[in-house]
Order: C-alpha cells, then sequence, then structure tokens
C-alpha cells in the first residue's frame, strides 16, 4: 500500500529529521488562547503533521492543537513568504512541527494554505445549503465561515475563494467562504475523468479543462491519467460551455510519507472505504485501521465514505495506522445568541439564555465585536459579552460550543435554531429561549403549515428541530417565521436533495417558454397569488414574467410539486442596488 504525504513536509524533512524521532510526547491542547510559543526544546522531540481547519489564533490553532507560528514559514496561495496574518478562521491548512517531551506546545515549522476551489458563484440554493461554483456543488453548514460576505450579500456573479473538503462524489464542503471580487483567475481541484488526449480535455466534476496551452508542474502531459488528483489554474472560462481553458495544471498527488515523521493528524472526508480491507482515504492520505484503532463519537460501523473525521495515525512500516478515528458530527446543532452571565475557567464554560455551554480544544473563534481581537479565544470572554454560539449535544446532554463569535448587540440577528419544548399556541422554547408567536408563518418540507399542525407535529415526534426567524420586542424573540428542519436526511445518490418539499434559491435566467421559467435546470411556475417583486415594486405575474431576462438574477421561495417543477411562492428580481450593497 503507498501511503501519501504532502509536498510542503518532504521540503523540509531534513531539518525535522535532525530533531530525532521519539514519539513519545506530551502536548498541549487546549484552546484558551494566551501568547506562549514553546520553550526549552531540549528533551527528546517528535516530527508531527497536521492538516485541518484554523479554527483561532495565538499562535494558530488546527485540529485541536495549538502550535507555535512565530518562527515558522508560511505560505498562501501562490504566495511563497506570507505572515501569519494572511491566514483566516476557517482556512484548511497543513502544518508541519515538532514537538519536544516538556509538555509545551509543538513548535509550526511550515504552515501551508492552498484554496479549494476560487471561481464565479453561479447558484444559491438556501434550502439546501449549496452554492454552485465552476459547476462544482459546494455544501456549507453553521460552522462554516464567511468572510468578507455571508449569506445574506453574497449573489450570484460574486467571485469567491472556497477552502474546505473535497468528497468522493466531487463536492466541496466548504469551511471558508470568502469574497474575493477582484480576483480573475480560476481554480480548482479535483480527480481527472473523461480524459481525451486527442481533445486535449478532461473534466473535473461538471467542468471541462481545456489542457492544450497548460504548463504542468510536477507532472508532464504523458502523467495525465484519470484519477489523478490535480489543482487547475487558468483566466479564460466559458461559463455558457462551462469549459476553463488551463494557464496550469499541477500534480496534487501525495508522495510516500516520510519515514521520519512520528505522527499523522488529518481531518477531512472519508473516500475510499473498503470495510474488508479495512482501509479508507482522507485528503489524499492512505490510512489502514488495526485492532486496536480507537473510535470516538461513533464506532468502526460508523465509518462510511462522505463521513466527515479526524484521524490520528503512526506510520508502522509503509502504513499508516490509525490509533484514533473521531467522527465530527455536523448535524443536530443549536444556533444561539445572548449576552453572557456567567463563566466558569476552570469547567471552560459559560452561560447564554440560561444554558451552559462547554468550550472543547476544537472550539471554533472569531470577534466580529469593535475589539475585533485576532486571538480572541475562551480567555477573552467576559460577563456581558455579546456572543452567537453554534453547538451540539453530547450524549450527557452538555450543550458543546462548536463556534462561538463575539458581536456587538446593534448585531444580534433575532435568530436561534435547536430542539422545540414547551409549545403552546402563544409561542415555545427553543434552546433555552423563549419564542413567542405573532402572526408566525410555518413551514415544514411540503410548504406552509398552521399553527395547529405545527403543534401536532411537535407532539407527535420524540424532538423537533425548528430555525426561527424574528425580531426582539421587549427582550422577547417575536417569530415571524418558524421552519421545521428536514429530519429525513434524505436525497440522491451523490447526497443531493431530491425534487420534492420546498425550494429556496437565487440563481440566473436560462431560459423562458411561455408562463415557464428556468433557473439551473429547474422549471419555475408562477402561483396566481405569488408575491413577487420587480424593482422593490410589487407586480402581478404577467408583469413580471415579461420584465425577466435570459441572465436576470431572481430568487425564489416555492415547493415541488409532483417532483417535476416548483410553484413559485414568492420571487424578487434583485437590482445592481441590492448586488452591491
Amino acid at each position: 500500500m503507498r501511503f501519501q504525504h504532502s509536498l510542503l513536509v518532504l521540503a523540509i524533512a531534513g531539518a525535522l529529521s535532525a530533531c530525532g524521532g521519539s514519539s513519545d510526547s506530551s502536548t498541549s491542547d487546549s484552546n484558551t488562547g494566551g501568547d506562549n510559543t514553546g520553550g526549552d526544546n531540549t528533551g527528546s522531540t517528535t516530527t508531527v503533521v497536521t492538516e485541518g481547519v484554523i479554527t483561532g489564533f495565538g499562535s494558530v490553532y488546527v485540529n485541536g492543537q495549538r502550535y507555535g507560528s512565530d518562527n515558522a514559514a508560511i505560505a498562501v496561495g501562490n504566495s511563497p513568504a506570507a505572515d501569519e496574518a494572511q491566514l483566516r478562521v476557517g482556512m484548511v491548512v497543513t502544518v508541519a512541527a515538532s514537538a519536544s517531551d516538556n509538555g509545551e506546545d509543538p513548535e509550526a515549522e511550515q504552515i501551508t494554505y492552498e484554496e479549494s476551489l476560487q471561481g464565479p458563484v453561479a447558484f444559491i440554493d438556501r434550502e439546501a445549503e449549496q452554492i454552485e461554483v465552476l459547476g462544482q456543488t459546494v455544501i456549507y453548514d453553521d460552522l462554516t465561515e464567511f468572510e468578507a460576505t455571508d449569506l445574506d450579500t453574497l449573489t450570484v456573479g460574486d467571485f469567491v475563494e472556497i477552502s474546505g473538503y473535497v468528497n468522493e462524489n466531487g463536492d466541496f464542503y466548504a469551511t471558508l467562504v470568502e469574497l474575493e471580487n477582484d480576483e480573475t483567475e480560476v481554480k480548482l481541484k479535483g480527480n481527472v475523468a473523461n480524459l481525451d488526449t486527442d481533445a486535449q480535455t478532461f473534466t473535473l466534476g461538471e467542468l471541462t479543462i481545456d489542457y492544450s496551452a497548460a504548463e504542468f508542474d510536477d507532472m508532464t502531459t504523458e502523467d495525465l491519467a484519470d484519477g489523478l488528483f490535480v489543482k487547475v489554474e487558468g483566466k479564460t472560462f466559458d461559463s455558457e460551455t462551462m469549459t476553463l481553458t488551463a494557464d496550469e495544471v499541477e500534480n496534487k498527488e501525495q508522495s510516500d510519507i516520510d519515514e521520519n515523521t512520528d505522527e499523522v493528524t488529518i481531518a477531512g472526508i472519508v473516500k475510499n472505504y473498503d470495510e474488508e480491507a479495512g482501509t479508507f482515504s482522507v485528503n489524499q492520505y492512505d490510512f489502514v485501521v488495526s485492532d486496536s484503532t480507537e473510535f470516538e463519537d461513533g464506532t468502526a460501523d460508523t465509518l462510511a465514505n462522505g463521513i466527515i473525521v479526524k484521524v490520528e495515525a503512526v506510520l508502522d512500516g509503509d502504513q499508516l495506522v490509525a490509533e484514533e478515528v473521531e467522527f465530527k458530527a455536523r448535524d443536530a446543532r443549536s444556533k444561539v445568541e445572548g449576552q453572557v452571565t456567567d463563566i466558569d475557567a476552570e469547567a471552560m464554560t459559560f452561560v447564554i439564555n440560561d444554558t451552559t455551554f462547554t468550550v472543547t480544544s476544537e472550539t471554533q473563534y472569531e470577534d466580529e465585536s469593535d475589539l475585533d481581537e485576532r486571538r480572541f479565544t475562551f480567555d477573552n470572554i467576559e460577563v456581558n459579552d455579546w456572543l452567537k454560539v453554534v453547538s451540539r449535544q453530547d450524549e450527557e446532554g452538555n450543550a458543546i460550543a462548536l463556534k462561538v463569535k463575539r458581536i456587538e448587540e446593534d448585531d444580534l440577528e433575532a435568530e436561534v435554531k435547536g430542539r422545540v419544548s414547551a409549545v403552546t399556541t402563544e409561542g415555545m422554547t427553543v434552546a433555552n429561549t423563549s419564542v413567542t408567536f405573532d402572526n408566525t408563518e410555518f413551514e415544514n418540507d411540503d410548504g406552509t403549515i398552521s399553527l395547529e399542525d405545527f403543534i401536532t407535529l411537535v407532539e407527535s415526534r420524540n424532538a423537533v428541530i425548528v430555525e426561527v426567524e424574528g425580531s426582539y420586542v421587549d427582550g422577547s424573540l417575536v417569530a415571524t417565521e418558524v421552519e421545521v428542519e428536514n429530519v429525513s436526511g434524505e436525497g440522491d445518490d451523490n447526497g443531493r436533495p431530491d425534487n420534492t418539499g420546498k425550494a429556496e434559491f437565487k440563481g440566473a435566467v436560462e431560459s423562458i417558454e411561455g408562463d415557464a421559467v428556468f433557473v439551473n435546470g429547474k422549471e419555475l411556475r408562477f402561483a396566481e397569488d405569488a408575491e413577487l417583486e420587480l424593482n422593490d415594486q410589487e407586480v402581478d405575474v404577467v408583469t413580471f414574467i415579461e420584465a425577466l431576462e435570459i441572465g436576470t438574477v431572481i430568487e425564489i421561495k416555492g415547493v415541488w410539486v409532483e417532483e417535476t417543477y416548483i410553484e413559485v411562492k414568492e420571487a424578487e428580481v434583485e437590482n445592481e442596488d441590492d448586488s452591491e450593497e
């Protein structure tokens, strides 16, 4: 079996191997902030390689571990001599480090970041929590960081940089979406498919790559083969034919891991899982499961393609043997906002809305308050701070904070997500937040439902997750909309939602055929009583359709009918003033 390793690590392997090869290291894994970047490394040392998401700074936190970064060589994209200020929470980075056995944090020798995908947004599906870039489906969730944009301002045509993980089917899970409207170069990674050496083309997902004029890095044109993992860059992109003329094609297959590497920690999406052989890959690294492999937040039966995991492994001969596989759950999260009323530094907890949240070494931090503290961590949280918190519930019922964002009171969004309790005709409690009903609209997978149907739904299930939008009145959240989260998790063979239930998206008109409008391959038919807005004016269906042209960006809400077309209940044409805000 061939085990693989980032080229950046090989570049410094000689420097690290001079440190020795002990694998008996004790390192700190608490993400509490501070400024210590390591001490006297006079004991034996361990060579460490990790790949995962940056969750905080001071120095750099990756995969639940703090790495001293004062002396690290940092490369960001095409800039080989970057500095820490260019790194962002949410970036997937590779860190090569050395750890001593004196209990100090590992010292990063090199930190490397490369975007997974960069290009214009073609489609935004809010119901499915997906966007489309260069024909690639990009999945996001409550843990995804948005830089210089957010889901309310992101629009079709925006040029974005995506960092995250590539799934086996070619989809991306975004850990960071950053607005890059000053950029023009298209970039993406993926596995070569449909190679045609006569036409000098291949495909990455839905995108055709014309490599006839490309330069090749770490490979030649003869090395191209279906399945090869590559990075492609180019400036000429035809959105109609979905063809990118490549300026550069770079081999991103990993090389054999260096024998002096003691520990490897990799976070990403499981691919190529072979249950019988006990092998799988994550981010181009190949792993084998042994009888002594431990599993956290799951069992060996949980391991499957498409699952996000963190793998801790050691090199045994020519094999990376997984010592621990931790499953990174992405569902059943709560999302709340409120003011901190208590902090317990010893227990690593804080209280919001009478809920006690526990932070862990992998809690993700961001400061969007006026303080704008880059090195914001648990140590910086104070009573009376306003926070947004994304959390999950562990087996003991504790609220585990996955993401903590400090904000100003004026930035409260009046949104909450979580389990429903104590529902009545007057209101309910969601994640310990009191919610009042007042002309509230209720929705489930099939569209709008009545308050009575909503209460029946809640009472008939053990746990109902809802997302609430509203406004604060005298400190209480008054709901304008309550949406029941999809609990089936059903979709097509690629995990994409099927053509049922609600639809909510933003995209450009592809064609108009009578009363039917097509957007991203989806047929739209407008209900007679649909609420339609054109240039901030309410109009009827005929006026709305007559105003549409090929390329017009529209935002819609509706429901699928017979899995064939979408009946539009609400629609709005985005004008230039809206898109520039």
